[in-house]
């Protein structure tokens, strides 16, 4: 769960993302990353109003995340 400090941007999924990475994915992209992740790795959100909220440095540590387990082992 997304741990949220006073001062964080909450942003929809969508926005987030594209003001952390630079573009905006499908929203069936976004509840993907959400709900099921990739790679084992999900995407932190906080529900208000019932709608997905995140901050920029979430979806940066999710594309961090996402790297890192893709990147081959360096122990080779």
């Amino acid at each position: 769960m997304l741990k949220v400090s006073p001062g964080d941007n909450l942003l929809p999924v969508p926005t987030a993302v594209e003001k952390a990475i630079g573009f905006r994915p499908h929203p069936t992209t976004c509840s993907r990353w959400t709900r099921q992740g990739v790679r084992g790795v999900r995407l932190q959100v906080v529900m208000v109003g019932g709608r997905p909220r995140t901050t920029e440095r979430a979806v940066i540590e999710f594309v961090e995340a996402q790297t890192a387990a893709t990147a081959p082992s360096m122990n080779a």
